[in-house]
């Protein structure tokens, strides 16, 4: 009897393959931490995100307002009977104390009831006879940034006729008021009494 060698195969089981991506760590606590943690920090990140955007919007918005209030003009009316150089004559005028230029496209004066578009009327409607008298337009002008126009300088005349009339009106120009329209150069438009009052936005300077 021959001694025969029995051969026996060993089959292995494979290795079970790790995922090396796996989110979890085995310690459930800390799992719920570090996704909280997550969660928190983009949370925080959009909240950021989010208040720089409104951030910038209100930067945008006070920029277009600064830029407006140095570009705003706004007219004054102002009259005298004294000239600089010490004469008595009567002024009118008009002057802008805004910033940036003033696109006048209508004036008017108010006195005693009655509307004036031109200051020559309003002179010549307060009698009768001949006066003389100087005036400066100022409708469709422009009236730059500091810049005071004269519309009327009527020096104190030597005839009694004409300086009744002349009296008269340094009695009332106190009582006078004065409108205009006017634009900016952004085509912004307002009207005002070119008083203390705030001028009052409006579409276009038509009337």
């Amino acid at each position: 009897m021959s001694d025969e060698t029995e051969s026996v195969s060993m089959i292995e089981a494979p290795e079970t393959a790790h995922n090396a991506h796996s989110h979890g760590t085995g310690h459930r606590w800390f799992d719920i931490v570090m996704a909280v943690a997550i969660l928190l920090v983009s949370a925080g990140s959009l909240y950021v995100s989010l208040h720089t955007g409104h951030t910038m919007e209100a930067l945008v918005k006070e920029n277009e307002r600064l830029v407006r209030a140095q570009s705003t003009p706004i007219l004054q009316f102002n009259h005298g009977n004294v000239t600089e150089d010490g004469e008595k004559a009567l002024e009118f005028g008009i002057s802008n104390v805004g910033t940036g230029p003033a696109r006048v496209m209508w004036t008017e004066l108010h006195s005693e009831g009655k509307t004036y578009r031109e200051m020559s009327d309003y002179v010549k409607a307060s009698g009768s006879g001949q006066v003389t008298f100087i005036t400066s337009q100022i409708n469709q002008s422009v009236l730059s940034q500091g810049e005071e126009r004269r519309i009327l300088r009527w020096n104190y005349p030597k005839d009694p006729a004409a300086q009744k009339r002349w009296e008269l009106i340094n009695k009332t120009r106190f009582e006078a008021t004065a409108k205009a329209c006017y634009c900016s150069v952004f085509n912004e438009c307002w009207t005002t009494n070119m008083a203390a009052d705030l001028p009052q936005p409006v579409k276009s300077c038509d009337r």
